[in-house]
């Protein structure tokens, strides 16, 4: 009797071990699942090439420039991105998805190079903490430490986040051979994309075991990045570990054709995404102690981005719907998208040197305004000072109303000068029928202009 129910026991066991074998043919619930307080160490790589055609400069002949831009061969191009981060829960959804995450983040670089202007970009060790929220399928990313530049937000908010990659496992009960349609949310993030059109982004449960299931994922999105038109073929394969209730690993290869949009150039690459994702201990950057008092939630003052114009002269904050269209050591070109479309340019044009406490006369400022606007001008609206710290010097808005073609047109000049006499003009241009909407963006974004060799002055004394 006794041999017998050992028998009976091993014979248990012995199923139980090979249930993801003996059931295979029977539907299981797939679903992403954590816990507030459970930590990971992440790393996304992007490695991609292909060609790229650059756009014309701000200011360009619009007809002859579209006609050089057409003729223009594209330029080689390859990247290289990797970011490296330990992530911690901090607050769950109803049905215990990570919906908020604090990091630590180890690395965040990028390298450009090709027949392009090499270029590369990195995290300022001052904002390695950062929080993530997810909002409406997408990854929402800041530091609590301080406002990201624009490259420093491209390298930790990207294809690929874990925030996003649930969307990925089906909906319902599902058994191997099974297909679906991914979630868009979840497409859209896979593809780097502000705006899906289509998704024809599938996956497949190719292969079960008792420790993971296995997926394929395959199909075309497609959408638009910063007003650009395009389309992605995705082919790879991902993981879910059972144990850990996560997808664990990812391969991605994307195949994207993307035309110019008003902001960044049109691109033919192919590129491979990778993702792993492993249970760590919590790092004593992400413990409780470390974590309390920090603000993690989302709000739009914690969203602002800095803009760090090459030289150095200046800088000033904004919102994540202006975008650096064009730069160099003497002018920045931003322009404001909203639903891929401009509604905005600011140009920021460094100056000539007026002399401590001196800036250039206001009478012949605004001469110079009706002057380089020409037969456009129809009537000044105003003009005075604008709010801003007085240790950062000096400022003047001048309002234009005045007609481009057919269109009705409002711009906004300022000058602004430092205590040292450095000058900088900014020029806003926005259609008159946007000016209700826009508001006081132009007077908020000049209002936060620091010099930094005032900085510089201020730390360098006793």
């Amino acid at each position: 009797m006794f041999q017998l129910a050992r028998g009976v026991v091993a014979l248990t066991c012995a199923c139980v071990a090979l249930v993801g074998w003996a059931c295979a043919g029977t539907p299981v619930e797939i679903r992403e699942k954590s816990q507030v307080g459970a930590c990971e160490r992440v790393v996304i790589e992007l490695k991609a090439k292909g060609l790229f055609r650059e756009g014309p400069p701000p200011g360009a002949d619009a007809a002859g420039a579209s006609k050089k831009v057409e003729s223009a061969q594209p330029l080689s191009l390859q990247v290289e991105t990797r970011l490296d981060f330990a992530e911690r829960v901090t607050q769950v959804d109803d049905v215990g998805r990570p919906l908020r995450t604090a990091r630590r983040v180890y690395q965040a670089a990028s390298a450009i190079n090709g027949e392009i202007r090499p270029s590369s970009a990195s995290l300022r060790p001052e904002v390695a903490i950062l929080s993530a929220t997810r909002r409406e399928g997408a990854a929402i990313v800041f530091s609590p430490g301080g406002p990201l530049t624009r490259s420093e937000l491209e390298l930790v908010q990207g294809p690929g986040d874990p925030l996003t990659l649930a969307g990925l496992l089906p909906a319902r009960a599902v058994a191997s051979g099974a297909r679906w349609t991914v979630e868009d949310a979840t497409a859209r993030g896979l593809s780097g994309y502000d705006v899906l059109t289509s998704n024809g982004l599938e996956a497949e449960l190719e292969e079960e075991t008792p420790a993971r299931f296995k997926f394929k994922v395959a199909g075309t999105v497609k959408g638009s990045a910063l007003g650009g038109e395009g389309s992605i073929t995705f082919r790879g394969s991902f993981t879910f570990d059972r144990a850990a209730a996560r997808i664990d690993q990812m391969t991605l290869d994307r195949d994207e054709n993307r035309s110019q949009g008003p902001i960044e150039a049109g691109l033919e690459v192919k590129s491979t995404l990778t993702v792993t994702r492993r249970t760590v201990e919590v790092p004593a950057e992400l413990a409780d102690a470390a974590l309390k008092g920090l603000p993690l939630v989302p709000e739009p003052a914690r969203l602002l981005l800095l803009l760090d114009p090459p030289g150095g002269k200046y800088t000033l904050l904004h919102d994540r719907d202006w975008h650096v269209f064009w730069d160099n050591t003497r002018q920045t070109v931003l322009r404001r998208l909203e639903k891929g479309l401009v509604v905005a340019q600011c140009n920021l044009s460094l100056g000539p040197n007026a002399g401590k406490g001196r800036h250039q006369d206001l009478k012949q400022f605004r001469e110079e305004v009706r002057a380089a606007l020409g037969a456009r001008f129809r009537e000044f609206l105003g003009e005075g000072g604008v709010e801003g710290d007085p240790a950062e010097g000096f400022r003047h808005k001048v309002g234009v109303r005045g007609r481009e073609g057919d269109l009705d047109v409002i711009w906004y000049y300022y000058l602004a000068a430092s205590p040292e006499g450095e000058q900088l003009v900014a020029a806003f241009t926005l259609s008159a029928s946007k000016m209700e909407t826009f508001g006081a963006q132009d007077e908020q974004l000049l209002a936060s202009l620091k010099w930094s060799m005032v900085d510089q002055k201020e730390k360098a004394s006793p």
